[in-house]
């Protein structure tokens, strides 16, 4: 879904008439419902975390003290989670607000940002796109349509090998608000999320060296739209059933809801292979 905002400016020149006028200049904005809006987060922060993959990075010792797995984020909380900047190039910690709000008198907040606008000068996205970090995560939850069945099976979805999963996002510099990007999705993403309004997306999912070239200073136009259409290989990503994430449920099994659950149980859905 598209949205059309309007933000004042002033001192336009007119060249037909030789005058300086206000106008109204239109931003184009993406509107995501429903797409990558839930993740999983390992503590990654100690020696055998983040910094094995990335010598030199620079990490507060605050957030290192309180590091803590958390099995599952919702963006709709506008929770404050872990990214990876580039300052005066080293590549450090922080931490910023899931969700970038417009302020064109919308409180909506906006989690993902499509690739395919960001290079767009029409957009509000491409106001943004030299303000680049990269989201740290374990997973991303996505939901599965089957047929015959009235509610959607969650999987997660993480990369082999139990390496970071880092996401591209873009930011606001005055209150540090960050959107994750999403693409067209490969066919693990594609077969999972198979219905909705933003079916077969997926995040612009990033092994550890592809990710820290997003956050290059300097990074040229050109790199950049070479950057953003990068897909992930299907045999890179592991995924599995987890038990319903919406609304708060209590696993009847009492393991964290990243875990695997099978739905080939009794009153469950039959748990299938997806190919």
């Amino acid at each position: 879904m598209t949205q059309t905002y309007y933000r004042w400016c002033f001192f336009w020149y007119d060249r037909r008439q030789g005058v300086y006028d206000f106008f109204r200049s239109p931003l184009i904005v993406e509107i995501c419902f429903s797409m990558c809006v839930d993740i999983g987060y390992k503590s990654m922060l100690g020696p055998d975390g983040l910094p094995r993959y990335i010598p030199g990075i620079k990490i507060n010792r605050d957030l290192v003290e309180a590091d803590r797995d958390k099995p599952h984020i919702g963006a709709h909380t506008n929770p404050r989670c872990l990214v990876l900047v580039n300052e005066n190039n080293e590549i450090g910690v922080r931490v910023y607000e899931w969700g970038i709000i417009p302020g064109f008198k919308t409180p909506t907040p906006l989690y993902n940002a499509r690739s395919e606008k960001l290079m767009d000068r029409g957009s509000f996205w491409y106001m943004h796109n030299n303000n680049r970090c990269v989201m740290i995560a374990e997973g991303v939850y996505e939901h599965q349509q089957r047929t015959g069945v009235k509610k959607k099976i969650p999987y997660y979805i993480k990369l082999k090998e139990g390496a970071p999963l880092l996401i591209p996002a873009i930011f606001t510099k005055d209150d540090f608000q960050f959107s994750i990007i999403t693409r067209a999705a490969n066919n693990v993403f594609r077969e999972i999320h198979n219905s909705g309004p933003n079916q077969h997306r997926m995040p612009l999912l990033c092994q550890v060296e592809r990710a820290l070239e997003w956050i290059r200073p300097g990074l040229k136009e050109k790199e950049m739209g070479e950057f953003l259409n990068y897909l992930l290989p299907d045999e890179n990503l592991d995924y599995h059933t987890v038990y319903s994430i919406r609304g708060n449920p209590v696993r009847p099994d009492g393991l964290r809801e990243n875990e695997y659950f099978n739905w080939d149980q009794p009153g469950r859905v039959e748990q299938a292979s997806l190919f």
